[in-house]
């Protein structure tokens, strides 16, 4: 199913994603998409930037991806010209669809052909076609150089036409191979993953019914106390994140993308006080931020809870919960699925700054480097809770992110 810019629960096109891999020719290209965006694409147009590698020099490597509905091809090209995209030395094109005669799939074309460089050379310099990205599937080259003289050159490189290589063998899938998990079908099921439930008004927990409302102004309620006795150095808010991060890690291990089954917070949290504590901790970015490095050190139990979450919460509480869900996902280089859990949360609640700066680092294409930049911080943070303690496996090692005042109003709160 094809996703459009109408819809408000996703971003008019996907965030800029990096994957290291090597791949020399247009047929180990393509079959890079999948495992780079997260999922298969159909009827859409997706320019790759070669960046040089930093480590070989000379040799060119995939850099950024970012993808759009072949019907808004023109907004993908407004980004493209205003985006800092110096370190990209070439861009190439791939234009997923069954209709390449299509009027929608002309103008694309023509778009992405007008786009040029401040010197005038092209920006996109080449453009394939091929009806869907699966092994053997033949693609063509739309435009680019001419494809004799590439052939007599790099006669190997099949760079007018060929057939697509295997995609579960391809360099991007390797984070899906080690999470055990493949990328899904199309872009509706990573945003659909994060629905909410289908009853957010309530939740059972240890067999009892809770207002979720009423459950999520008490715990508000708990982190401001918490955040007024940190500075008279209270013992009760160093209690109360000890309490969050073992409610993270003994939840039940679950892969980061379990899309046959989804676990609800009557599952996870077997006790109601253990849920208290993370919605308290969710609730303000200084609790919040002592829990990180718990979140990451124990990414399938840590997901599995936030998650849970994430989907029977609102406001502040599902933003946080699907901010942190979002830096597990990087740190196992599952950064597509990440980029659309914050995206989400940026959606929700546009001043939420944890998602925003998330997603403004994975822009510049530094994934790699932000869950280290996030924990550099954390122990500063969790120690001024915890005490000595906070370096330690039972405290986070984050960033901390702060939301002015913590104050997104009543109603995104509860």
């Amino acid at each position: 199913m094809n996703n459009s810019f109408s819809d408000p629960q996703k971003p008019p096109f996907d965030p800029w994603t990096d994957n290291v891999g090597s791949v020399d020719d247009p047929s180990t290209i393509i079959a890079t998409i999948p495992g780079t965006l997260g999922y298969y694409p159909q009827e859409s147009i997706i320019v790759i930037g070669l960046v040089p590698d930093a480590e070989i020099g000379g040799e060119l490597v995939l850099g950024p991806m970012l993808r759009a509905d072949i019907v808004n091809a023109d907004q993908l090209a407004d980004f493209l010209t205003t985006a800092p995209v110096e370190h990209c030395v070439a861009f190439l094109g791939v234009m997923v669809t069954r209709m390449p005669h299509s009027e929608s799939a002309n103008e694309a074309v023509q778009t992405l052909e007008d786009l040029t460089r401040p010197c005038g050379e092209p920006l996109v310099d080449v453009l394939w076609h091929v009806s869907e990205i699966a092994q053997g599937t033949p693609y063509e080259m739309v435009f680019g150089p001419d494809p004799d003289d590439m052939d007599r050159q790099w006669p190997d490189l099949k760079w007018g036409r060929g057939t697509v290589a295997s995609v579960v063998s391809s360099p991007a899938m390797r984070a899906w191979r080690d999470n055990g998990i493949l990328p899904a079908l199309n872009r509706s099921d990573t945003f659909e993953y994060f629905q909410p439930d289908d009853d957010p008004a309530g939740i059972t927990v240890d067999g009892e019914r809770v207002d979720v409302t009423a459950f999520s102004r008490d715990a508000r309620r708990r982190a401001d106390e918490l955040r007024r006795k940190i500075d008279r150095g209270s013992a009760e808010p160093s209690a109360v994140v000890r309490q969050a991060m073992r409610a993270l890690t003994h939840a039940p291990a679950q892969p980061l993308i379990a899309l046959d089954e989804r676990y609800g917070v009557d599952r996870v949290f077997a006790d109601r006080g253990d849920l208290h504590a993370v919605v308290t901790v969710l609730t303000r970015s200084v609790l919040r931020d002592c829990v990180i490095g718990t979140a990451v050190r124990h990414p399938e139990e840590a997901a599995t809870a936030l998650l849970a979450v994430a989907r029977a919460f609102d406001g502040v509480v599902r933003a946080n919960a699907l901010s942190l869900w979002g830096i597990v996902a990087i740190s196992r280089g599952l950064s597509s699925w990440a980029s659309a859990a914050l995206a989400i949360a940026q959606e929700e609640l546009p001043r939420h700054s944890m998602s925003a700066i998330c997603l403004e680092i994975l822009a510049a294409g530094e994934q790699q480097h932000l869950v280290t930049t996030i924990l550099q911080g954390c122990e500063l943070a969790c120690a001024h809770i915890t005490g000595a303690a906070g370096g330690s496996d039972d405290s986070g090692d984050a960033q901390s992110f702060d939301d002015p005042g913590d104050d997104y109003g009543e109603a995104a709160s509860a």
